[in-house]
Order: C-alpha cells, then sequence, then structure tokens
C-alpha cells in the first residue's frame, strides 16, 4: 500500500483490482494443484491405467502366441480410462 499510496488518492483505488486479481491467480494456482495431486485417481483428466495395463496385457499374450486375447479398452463418452 505504501507504493500504491505514493501515486495518490488513485493509486489506493488502483490497488483494490490489483489486490483482487492476484488473490484469484492464487487461488487458481491451488485448485490447479489440487486436481493435479494425484494423476491415478481416474477422472476424465487422469492417466489411462485401465488401458494402459490392457494393452500390456494384449502385447505380453501376443508374444507368447495366446489367440484368445481380450478386447482393447475403448473410450467411453471420449474418456479413455
Amino acid at each position: 500500500m505504501g507504493e500504491f499510496s505514493k501515486l495518490g488518492d488513485m493509486g489506493i483505488w488502483i490497488s483494490v483490482p490489483l489486490v483482487v486479481i492476484l488473490g484469484w491467480v492464487y487461488v487458481s494456482m491451488e485448485l490447479v494443484g489440487d486436481y493435479s495431486e494425484n494423476p491415478f485417481e481416474g477422472s476424465y483428466n487422469d492417466v489411462p491405467m485401465l488401458s494402459i495395463c490392457r494393452t500390456i496385457e494384449i502385447d505380453l499374450l501376443q508374444m507368447l502366441g495366446e489367440t484368445d486375447v481380450p478386447e482393447p479398452i475403448l473410450p467411453v463418452g471420449d474418456i479413455l480410462m
């Protein structure tokens, strides 16, 4: 506030929206950090572990010469789980 008060009365009023914007940036960063904290929860934006494991299983079975291999996991609603 000291630096803004050097600009006069208008400087103090300019500090209000700047502090609000700065607070919004910090809250948004916190929300993004909380959301991406655990990439293996199984939500739509996480690592598709089920699909990766099924692909590895299919590849291994094919390398072993098996003919009865499971179907790959298909996306549901454009989301691969």
